[in-house]
């Protein structure tokens, strides 16, 4: 879009202060288009014009029902451009949740809240505060350690009730209520201290003495359940006696019913498995080979080896998703629920941020395994959609009077010049499946027959299911979006630099022409049958203000024509069937094709009613429905028996090798064609050896630039892989 609009929003609640200023990108100078309308929700679409700054300013109101997303059109010499904007909440609004340790405030304990603030649009805001009883004696003070998570520590007194006044980055200041003291409850508190996990039991002034266990799990597998033993107050583990990740530490009473549950993240590094990135330089010319070493080891700094995928990508020119990865995924993300606000930032530069990792344990911790079956050790597993092994085709043949019991089923693929087949029988209730792999683009026929051969059955062949589309549920995000920094611009730059290289400039302008022609035919005529002699004719536009959805009740409105019983279709002279002609072709047995034929498929159509305005000698009809199709050369619809279905199902994607060029010679080096990559390698597969050793080699390209080495992936023994490495490229030698 050669036009930028710059646009700024006001939010105040629900009412919408919009500004907007249209800039040519290539010299920035203002520009006024010709049209220029804004439209959101299921509003009419409202005509914007410019003051006398040249900007154009629109004031509304939003519902709480309204979608948040505003179409801005505009017409700028002839061509037509849209573009949606998400509208922003309003910065001065959030809301604070507090979340006791355990579930309760326990009086006369100490006792650690964790906070948790969110602005309008979900995400995560910084604030600072200030805990108050209820003569208004302030208490303790906080402020929040990571995407407005937080916790703090004071003694509650029973009786007394707290709350807080919190104060956000734009100074708007705001009181929230915390939840009662409750001297009558148990609670449980986790810490990681040191190199030991410490667990106590709090209990209220006004509790019931029970008895309890303790019960730690991971991912639904139990680590450790046993029961408190009477006066112990304080139970410690070493960290690496449980597994890296999220740690669910339940207290249960007799029952077996939970009282008190608390997560905590273990992180051990032993789920992770390192590897030590080098290069044979410092620093690399352009067009130079670049040879990446990677040695691959355990915690034991023993060899390991396994699969990753690798790119590296122009540091400057492409951002790189700081949001999620690999471990942040398979670690945090899969045993919490809801949204998490970029998950990767809990472990920066191969190291976890153990405080901020425990807010977020307290604020979005939850229980998302049936405690019940986990003592009893009952794992859930997913079992609706299973890994699949091998593509399936499958489905169901039918014979006459039933299922097609021991019946064969023959299968045909075929892509292109190439061609398989497979048999198989179908069971007793006539259900067959095919186990294959085939390329995407293959066309599989498959015909059922009976156990003696018949072909006297119908086969259904089962459509391919996926599971549902459900939305992210990823808040809308607030802060705006800067189209003019400079690393957005750089990448634009190359982008088009690099495609007109490729391809030539995008427009040419061309000299004023005047064109001449014949004007066009209102319909395509028939060769051989002319409408001088016929009904008048229905052309393509006619037909559609006719309304006919099927040919059938098209024939009902078209003069002249009778459809009998039985779909016979004559003329009103006589009882002889009429003859289809339908691009030149004859059909005289049509009857009971009438389907075969789409309406909106007919360019024109008209009727002969008699033989005497007919070439040539049809004793055995009597007049002719005269068609001309769209397209041409019609040759009727090609029926395929019941006992052969088709599919093209979603077959597999062959391997192609990311393509990057090599420069092996002095004339390929020394080419003219400027290389302006900004992916430069990528490869999903790269193995590691059995001594832990792989290696990455790619030729650098021209831009004095760094590049960026990312791999992710898995060891043959489950651990994670994950590094990132940074290589200069100078072109100042």
């Amino acid at each position: 879009m050669q036009i930028e609009p710059r646009v700024s929003f006001e939010v105040e609640k629900n009412n919408i202060n919009l500004a907007i200023q249209f800039v040519d990108r290539q010299n920035n100078e203002i520009v006024i288009p010709d049209v220029v309308t804004g439209k959101f929700s299921t509003k009419a679409v409202n005509t914007l014009n410019p003051k006398a700054d040249y900007t154009y300013y629109w004031n509304f109101k939003l519902s709480e029902k309204d979608s948040r997303v505003l179409l801005l059109s505009l017409i700028y010499k002839g061509r037509k451009y849209n573009r949606y904007y998400t509208i922003p909440y309003d910065q001065s609004d959030y809301n604070v949740s507090f979340f006791p340790e355990g579930g309760y405030l326990i009086p006369g304990e100490i006792c650690q809240v964790g906070f948790k603030s969110l602005g309008e649009g979900g995400l995560g805001e910084d604030i600072s505060g200030t805990l108050h009883n209820s003569d208004g004696h302030e208490i303790a003070s906080f402020e929040s350690l990571h995407l407005g998570m937080g916790f703090f520590n004071f003694i509650p007194q029973d009786g007394e009730s707290y709350y807080a006044i919190c104060k956000n980055e734009y100074g708007v200041t705001k009181r929230f209520e915390l939840p009662l003291p409750e001297p009558k409850a148990h609670t449980i508190s986790a810490r990681n201290v040191g190199s030991r996990i410490m667990i106590t039991k709090k209990k209220g002034n006004k509790a019931n003495e029970e008895t309890f266990s303790l019960l730690i799990h991971h991912k639904g597998q139990v680590l450790y359940h046993s029961e408190w033993k009477s006066g112990v107050q304080l139970y410690t583990f070493p960290p690496t006696d449980f597994p890296e990740g999220v740690l669910s530490i339940i207290l249960l009473n007799n029952k077996q019913e939970i009282v008190s549950e608390r997560l905590l993240y273990n992180a051990t590094q032993n789920a992770l498995c390192t590897a030590q990135v080098s290069t044979s330089q410092p620093v690399y010319k352009r067009r130079e080979h670049v040879s990446v070493k990677l040695n691959l080891v355990d915690r034991n700094s023993q060899s390991a080896f396994g699969n990753i995928a690798v790119s590296i990508t122009d540091k400057e020119s492409v951002v790189q998703d700081t949001t999620l990865n690999i471990v942040s995924t398979l670690l945090l993300s899969s045993e919490l629920k809801g949204y998490i606000e970029s998950p990767a930032s809990y472990f920066k530069n191969g190291k976890t941020d153990k405080f901020a990792l425990d807010a977020l344990m307290m604020t979005q911790g939850w229980r998302r395994y049936n405690i019940p079956d986990v003592i009893r050790g009952k794992i859930q597993v997913p079992d609706k959609f299973e890994p699949e092994l091998a593509h399936k085709i499958t489905g169901k043949a039918d014979g006459i009077l039933g299922s097609l019991k021991e019946g064969q089923i023959s299968l045909l693929a075929s892509l292109d010049s190439l061609v398989s087949t497979n048999v198989t029988e179908a069971d007793d209730k006539g259900r067959f499946v095919f186990n294959v792999e085939y390329p995407e683009g293959t066309s599989i026929h498959i015909q059922s027959l009976s156990k003696r051969g018949g072909k006297f059955n119908v086969i259904n062949i089962d459509k391919e299911s996926f599971p549902e589309i459900l939305g992210a549920g990823i808040p809308i995000r607030t802060e705006k979006l800067n189209l003019y920094d400079p690393l957005y611009d750089s990448y634009l730059e190359k982008a088009n630099e690099d495609y007109t290289l490729k391809y030539g400039i995008r427009t040419i302008m061309l000299e004023e022409i005047t064109v001449t022609a014949q004007s066009k035919q209102k319909y395509k005529e028939s060769s051989f049958y002319s409408p001088i002699s016929a009904t008048s004719v229905y052309t393509a536009e006619e037909i559609e203000k006719t309304g006919a959805s099927s040919f059938r009740s098209l024939l009902y409105r078209m003069p002249g024509i009778i459809v009998r019983s039985g779909d016979r279709v004559t003329t009103t002279r006589s009882n002889l069937p009429v003859l289809f002609v339908i691009d030149n072709m004859n059909f005289d047995n049509f009857s009971d094709r009438l389907d075969d034929i789409e309406v909106s498929d007919i360019e024109s159509i008209f009727v002969v009613r008699d033989n005497f305005s007919m070439p040539g000698y049809y004793p055995n009809t009597s007049g002719a429905v005269v068609i001309t199709t769209k397209i041409g050369g019609y040759k009727g619809k090609i029926r395929t028996p019941p006992n052969i279905d088709r599919i093209i199902p979603l077959g597999y994607q062959q391997a192609i090798e990311f393509y990057a060029p090599a420069y092996e010679t002095p004339e390929k080096k020394e080419t003219s064609i400027p290389d302006l990559r900004t992916t430069i390698f990528w490869k999903p597969n790269v193995v590691f050896s059995e001594k832990g050793e792989a290696i990455i080699e790619f030729y650098s390209a021209d831009m004095h630039t760094t590049y960026q080495v990312i791999g992710e992936g898995v060891s043959d023994d489950g651990k994670i892989i994950r590094f990132e490495k940074d290589i200069t490229i100078s072109t100042s030698f």
